[in-house]
């Protein structure tokens, strides 16, 4: 194939060329390796659900202090967000993804020797910050690896391993549990962090950020690699490189010496920005609120209806499958509807659901409901992580995503906590009502100030 640079004074830009690019198996091996660091970080994310009540009963928890345990790790996931967006806005994609999955690693495994209430914090504490500097880096990262033309369907497909973690977490638990106590659980959801290894070895680094640093040779060999895979795996040649710069208007090209890129909260905070930060933070908030509000609370809502903790656990594992299918609801949403009007549909659907869910009272009606609630709320996880970053530009994506995803994690700290005390106040059914109240608030502003991304290209 051609020389990845044009031999002038000017170059192609990165996006391009990844633009250029048909969706291939090297797209698929690409997002093999993040569907699996992402897969494991959601056993993480939904084991405490599961082991909740347990830890309540051996530690004689109150219900408040069951909900503090339940949202500590949010708070490490607020500060795990903020800062790893802009570090890897600073670093790289690549390095702090590794560097985070390392730490929530290390930290879960200390949760395993967890001697008291106060280390049980501690550690759950710093488990959640290397959890919350994993998700935004994660689909900042696969985003940029994939033409917009497949972006959706591939976030989409890397959002549907969501389900598949927390029900393996629920699983996990489920066989776990009775032999040999809550401790080797925590160890067994820990140890597969070590995939950071297999990334470190064969995922590259992104090209746009390169690009986007000023780093044009690297970013250029980056992007010669890749097209080189895809050759490979389609079987056929790539048009020239000549042939795309001269399909291209004088303004869609860029010098090597580049020009200065503005980064940082305060471009966000720019008018050019500030309405999509302002509704990127109250959607997360609010989804984010409800979503692990109940998520938290789902073993313990079941307990406080009847039902003994074994089944309980059983059943919300088996519910949280529910969520495998809307892959192809949002797949379908994000490229026909839209990302904003997909964003509101499935936030509406999964308040009217979770409403129907808190009202069930036999088995039956906790299982069909309960599969729909999950479809539902995993589809509104899957579009807002299409969504979010399309926000925002290559140099900004890492500070703007990870903001987000900040914000949303004060409200899923905040969520497991209040609705903890809802339901000591007023039952189960009340939280149920307020979580469906909150979502169509964030389905609202939504619909107000959000923008239309589907296409975009970075």
């Amino acid at each position: 194939m051609s020389d990845s640079c044009p031999a002038t004074r000017e170059r192609i830009k990165v996006s391009y060329r990844l633009e250029r690019l048909p969706s291939s198996s090297y797209h698929v091996f690409l997002t093999f390796l993040l569907i699996v660091a992402w897969f494991i970080e959601s056993i993480d994310l939904g084991g405490m659900g599961y082991l909740l009540p347990v830890l309540g009963q051996h530690f004689n928890l109150p219900p408040s202090m069951m909900g503090l345990v339940a949202s500590i790790s949010f708070a490490g996931m607020f500060v795990g967000s903020i800062f790893s967006g802009s570090l890897s806005d600073k670093f790289g994609r690549k390095k702090i993804l590794m560097a985070a999955m390392a730490f929530w690693g290390t930290a879960g495994a200390l949760l395993s020797i967890a001697w008291s209430v106060e280390s049980l914090l501690a550690f759950r504490f710093l488990l959640g910050v290397g959890l919350g500097a994993q998700v935004p880096i994660g689909i900042t990262m696969l985003s940029e690896l994939v033409p917009s033309q497949s972006r959706g369907k591939y976030l989409s497909f890397y959002q549907a391993f969501l389900p598949l973690g927390i029900a393996a977490a629920g699983l996990t638990t489920y066989v776990l549990l009775p032999k040999f106590g809550w401790q080797v659980v925590f160890l067994a959801e820990a140890l597969p962090a070590l995939w950071f290894l297999v990334i470190w070895k064969y995922l590259p680094e992104s090209a746009r950020w390169l690009e986007s640093k000023g780093r044009y040779r690297e970013a250029d060999e980056v992007a010669r690699e890749m097209e080189e895979q895809v050759e490979k795996s389609i079987g056929r040649t790539l048009p020239p490189i000549e042939d795309l710069v001269r399909s291209l208007g004088e303004g869609e090209k860029e010098s090597a010496a580049g020009k200065e890129v503005r980064q940082g909260l305060s471009e966000l905070l720019s008018r050019h920005y500030l309405t999509r930060l302002v509704m990127s933070g109250v959607l997360m908030f609010t989804t984010m609120a409800a979503y692990y509000g109940l998520s938290m609370w789902l073993s313990a809502l079941l307990v406080a209806k009847g039902f003994s903790v074994t089944k309980s656990i059983g059943f919300v594992s088996l519910i949280a499958l529910g969520g495998i299918p809307a892959y192809l609801l949002v797949t379908y949403l994000v490229e026909t509807a839209g990302r904003k009007w997909a964003s509101v549909i499935t936030i509406v659907a999964m308040a009217v659901s979770a409403y129907a869910y808190g009202s069930a009272a036999t088995v039956v009606l906790v299982i069909v409901l309960g599969l729909i609630y999950q479809f539902f709320q995993f589809g509104m996880t899957m579009v807002n992580n299409v969504y979010i970053p399309e926000l925002w530009p290559t140099p900004l994506r890492g500070t703007g995503t990870g903001f987000a995803f900040g914000i949303g994690r004060v409200g899923a700290f905040l969520g497991p906590m209040v609705l903890g005390i809802v339901m000591g106040a007023y039952g189960p059914h009340a939280v149920f009502m307020c979580s469906s109240g909150l979502l169509l608030f964030g389905a609202f502003v939504v619909l107000v100030l959000g923008p239309e991304t589907k296409g975009q290209i970075f």
